[in-house]
């Protein structure tokens, strides 16, 4: 028993963080059906299409398609929703250790605990763990390979072994995304304490130690990237300049984008945290810089520097950055953690003579974190309500449903609508080869193998509070069937329906009316 209070004590912060980091990535992991982007993120190559063709006409780096073609080997159709995601959940949960860990070699077990904390329970990491999508990976190979590289002047035992798989987890990273380059500026800290480290003073000692790593990360990238490129389409360039430039006449705002993901206070507490945080870092910048403690001074300044480079790139030159603020988020967190910490020493500075101001500070923080904890397991776990579709009650206040006037980047919450037993029905039963939906046509084309056409259609299938944000008909011949005649199928939740699948004749509105319909 004593044994196991040590261990314990010892250990508290990292089986806090796990605890927090496995129950929202996991629970209820299968429930979801899949969503638009998950889809998108499988290997479904046309009928001829080789690997490498299917690859090259993707938007972003192969990662996520090898994975999902490695799956497709146990589960050719994709049907277990648990399995396939999985892997992109473990990705999500090493992450979160992996930066504690990475924290860890720089600061104390305080400010390691409370920055991973925000990875853990932050809304959009905690909706990528959540799906079939690139971001896990490239977050996890992020921070790996800042752990690698910071390994390798650390430890001698990994001075050149670290190289190699900082190397090897950053390509891996670039070719999960593009995002993985972000983690430049604090890359360059690492290998500026590791030439300091190791003495290095020659460019010859440094090529010895860093031409074969990096050689092998500039042929990993090029190996996919410069036929990418060469192979470049026209709907991904597309794809890019809309990102860039804008487009849809919706508003773009990263501000109101987190709010969907975190919806009550938690961009309050990360503003003032960050302000602290920020407040810390001068003052410690100042004092390095007094004492001439140059790694130390290098260090809080690269992780300014890659903060700054990160929300610039994607507020100022990017229109619309969408979930890839996590870019940023990232460096954010080690911000966060430090402003935590500086409450902590304000505390302490404060109430030295009251006994009792470590568990003031405790109790303080404990009851802001597991507010934190407990609406990202309202939003993205517990499933009754299916916020963000419906607005949803938490404890006094209320989870608003989105103003689809914005761009919503909208995945890894909670959501089903019976698309498997959907698609087997319309498939299976009486059809005439096409049919039509008020859900987005990624999502139904997957289940529905027909022609989406109204007037030819066939079946219409209706979604309550679908994907798309579009409850209303917008279809006449639909809406007037849908009016007027009973479903053929119906399934609810909550003794409300939530799909109704009608069939229509073939023909347009005037043609069916026409017929006596």
């Amino acid at each position: 028993m004593t044994k196991v209070i040590k261990y314990v004590k010892e250990n508290i912060y990292v089986l806090i963080l796990g605890f927090i980091t496995l129950w929202l990535r996991l629970v209820n992991l299968g429930y979801s059906d899949y969503q638009g982007d998950e889809i998108k993120a499988m290997f479904l190559p046309e009928e001829g299409q080789s690997v490498a063709e299917f690859l090259l006409t993707q938007r972003k780096g192969p990662v996520q398609f090898i994975i999902t073609f490695l799956l497709k080997l146990v589960d050719p159709t994709y049907d277990h929703r648990f399995l396939m995601r999985l892997p992109f959940a473990i990705a999500g949960v090493l992450a979160v250790f992996s930066f504690y860990k990475l924290i860890r070699q720089y600061f104390s077990r305080k400010i390691a605990f409370f920055s991973a904390f925000f990875l853990a329970t932050n809304g959009f990491f905690v909706a990528f763990s959540r799906i079939i999508q690139y971001q896990s990976f490239v977050i996890m190979f992020m921070i790996l390979a800042l752990y690698f590289f910071t390994l390798a002047f650390k430890k001698e035992s990994w001075k050149i072994k670290g190289l190699y798989l900082g190397f090897l987890a950053w390509s891996l990273s670039i070719l999960s995304h593009y995002d993985g380059v972000f983690i430049g500026p604090f890359v360059l800290y690492t290998f500026y304490r590791w030439i300091k480290t190791y003495e290095i003073k020659t460019m010859g000692q440094f090529l010895k130690a860093f031409i074969l790593p990096s050689l092998m990360f500039t042929l990993l990238l090029c190996a996919f990237y410069i036929p990418f490129i060469l192979e470049l389409s026209k709907s991904t360039l597309s794809y890019w300049k809309g990102r860039i430039e804008g487009t849809g006449g919706k508003i773009s705002s990263s501000k109101y984008l987190f709010t969907v993901y975190q919806p009550i206070y938690v961009i309050h507490i990360y503003f003032a945290l960050a302000v602290l945080g920020a407040l810390r870092i001068l003052w410690k910048l100042f004092i390095h810089f007094k004492n001439k403690n140059w790694d130390r001074m290098f260090l809080y300044f690269s992780l300014g520097v890659w903060f700054v480079c990160a929300i610039t790139f994607m507020e100022f030159f990017v229109n619309i950055p969408g979930t890839h603020i996590y870019t940023y988020l990232i460096s954010l967190f080690w911000i966060l953690g430090m402003g935590v910490m500086f409450i902590y020493e304000l505390m302490k500075m404060i109430f030295s003579k009251i006994a009792f101001s470590d568990v003031l500070f405790w109790l303080g923080t404990g009851v802001v974190f597991l507010f934190i904890f407990a609406q990202s397991h309202q939003i993205f776990v517990e499933h009754g309500t299916e916020y963000p579709w419906r607005s949803e009650k938490f404890f006094v206040w209320e989870f608003p449903r989105p103003t689809p006037i914005f761009h919503l980047s909208i995945f890894g919450f909670p959501y089903y609508r019976h698309w498997d037993e959907i698609g087997e029905f319309v498939t299976n039963s009486e059809n005439n080869g096409y049919y039509s939906t008020n859900e987005r046509k990624s999502i139904a084309r997957y289940h529905i193998p027909f022609d989406k056409d109204t007037e030819e259609a066939g079946h219409f299938v209706y979604i309550r509070n679908p994907q798309s944000f579009t409850n209303k008909i917008i279809y006449e011949k639909a809406d007037y069937w849908a009016k007027h005649y009973p479903p053929v199928l119906s399934f609810f939740k909550n003794g409300e329906p939530v799909v109704k699948v009608f069939y229509m004749p073939k023909g347009s509105l005037e043609e069916i009316q026409e017929q006596g319909f």
